[in-house]
């Protein structure tokens, strides 16, 4: 059996598993999906459900051999960046390659998943996850996602005070003042893309890791409303309640996750907000300042030996 890291060569966390793995003796290998179709193929039976990949390096593995995928990232297919139009010769290749990969991701081969090609996409939709999240009871901050300046306005109004951010990541969190609003340019950046505005919850930062059963979480010192912003923020593990353990551990079921982080806001009075779950955080770092051996309880997971 195998295991493989989906990631890329420059990137440190798939690196770090993909040696980790080796250390422990585990037959591993990295696929950085960009190779396919060119430097790696892919064989599928919709008849039977099986089918076999073979990795640039001429490694062949049949899908059932396969006993987990870390999924670090996702780096599309060979073609897909040359795409000019949807129609195009280099378009419909890439769909076609892309349509090939997905089909793996849902084939049932007794893979273990970390995570899966839905839970991915749970996590693209930002506002959908939190819709779903605040219907399993968990407290929410009051959100408003899209690009109408009026409706921001009333957001903004009506919260004493809000923060905001890109709708799907990829940007830090600033605080929303007037001067944003009244900007000569916030009509330009509403035509480019939508925004979200949301409460901000005064209190602190709280991480809370789920890596199958287990819990364990974290709090975040920081005085800004973006913690990765602050070189000077503190790192403290602390207990996770039974009520944030049990929401910790339903949010990942709802969202079809195997591990993630889940980032909330602890308010003064104690009470704890969701504000999203990561399907593939960064926790090399966390590891280090915490003691936690997230890659220990990785590992033992997708190999079926955690206790």
């Amino acid at each position: 059996m195998a295991v493989i890291v989906m990631g890329q060569h420059q990137d440190p966390h798939a690196m770090h598993m993909l040696e980790q793995l080796k250390l422990r003796g585990v037959e591993a290998y990295l696929l950085q999906t960009y190779d396919f179709p060119k430097k790696a193929q892919l064989s599928i039976c919709p008849n039977d459900g099986t089918g076999r990949l073979t990795l640039p390096e001429g490694k062949s593995l049949e899908l059932s051999e396969i006993q987990a995928v870390f999924w670090r990232n996702f780096s599309g297919v060979s073609d897909e960046a040359t795409r000019n139009n949807f129609m195009s010769e280099d378009s419909i290749a890439a769909q076609d390659s892309l349509a090939c990969l997905r089909t793996w991701f849902h084939l049932e081969t007794g893979t273990k998943w970390v995570n899966s090609w839905t839970a991915f996409q749970h996590h693209k939709e930002k506002p959908f996850q939190l819709l779903k999240v605040g219907r399993l009871g968990v407290k929410i901050p009051k959100t408003y996602v899209g690009n109408c300046l009026e409706d921001i306005r009333q957001a903004f109004e009506m919260l004493p005070r809000s923060i905001f951010k890109p709708v799907y990541g990829g940007a830090h969190t600033e605080i929303l003042t007037e001067a944003h609003l009244a900007s000569e340019r916030v009509a330009s950046a509403l035509a480019k893309s939508p925004i979200t505005v949301q409460e901000f919850i005064a209190g602190t930062n709280i991480r809370t890791y789920v890596i199958g059963q287990k819990v364990f979480s974290v709090e975040l010192k920081s005085d800004q409303a973006d913690f990765r912003n602050d070189a000077a923020m503190e790192l403290v593990l602390i207990d996770t309640p039974k009520e944030i353990e049990e929401q910790a551990l339903s949010i990942t079921k709802t969202l079809f996750l195997n591990w993630t982080a889940i980032d909330w806001r602890r308010n003064e009075q104690g009470e704890y907000f969701f504000l999203e779950a990561n399907p593939s955080p960064m926790f090399m770092g966390f590891e280090q300042g915490s003691g936690i051996p997230v890659t220990e309880y990785l590992i033992d997971y997708m190999l079926g030996q955690s206790h």
